[in-house]
């Protein structure tokens, strides 16, 4: 769903969205060089830093997508759900917006919820807590699940909205990230 507009004979990426137009950002690592990547890409894309970006860029897969005839085979990297899952745990506390911290915390809980080999992906992520990766900033994520009341469960609820598929929405939040607590500590 992105366009690219022409103005004074330079390429803008731009992003419809709704009845405005938000700029494109391209991620990069907490480390990177903001003028060597505004030579490349231009002034016009944010540069949105991510910390602890290049966890991501280790932990991926490979998924196969068609394209629009049979013979098009396409391969995207993309994060593994268990290190997207375990950077958002470590790195959500670190946002200054507490909409975006909900944002990640939903996401969070959305791969608890609807994963299919969700022990597959604890399993990975314990082993990510055992190699080292994050230890002191997972820690903080404890305080936000300490009861059905904690701030991240009411979080994700508000994020979420009225569900009608689960009759409890906070408990069921609260016991999904016990289960990776736990899996964990």
């Amino acid at each position: 769903m992105s366009n690219i507009t022409l103005i004074w004979e330079r390429l803008y990426p731009i992003v419809f969205y709704k009845k405005g137009k938000i700029p494109v950002e391209f991620i990069v690592d907490s480390g990177v060089n903001n003028k060597k990547l505004e030579n490349i890409l231009g002034v016009q894309i944010n540069l949105n830093k991510v910390e602890k970006f290049d966890f991501l860029l280790l932990n991926t897969i490979l998924l196969k997508t068609r394209g629009g005839k049979p013979v098009d085979t396409y391969f995207i990297k993309c994060p593994k759900p268990s290190a997207f899952l375990y950077h958002k745990g470590a790195t959500f506390a670190d946002r200054e917006d507490k909409a975006k911290q909900a944002k990640d915390l939903y996401y969070m809980y959305f791969i608890l919820r609807n994963a299919e080999e969700l022990d597959m992906i604890l399993n990975e992520v314990r082993e990510y807590h055992d190699k080292g990766y994050f230890v002191e900033e997972f820690i903080g994520i404890k305080e936000y699940f300490n009861s059905r009341n904690s701030p991240g469960c009411l979080m994700i609820e508000q994020e979420n909205g009225p569900d009608e598929y689960i009759a409890d929405l906070r408990t069921d939040i609260f016991n999904r990230f016990n289960q990776l607590l736990n899996t964990i500590f």
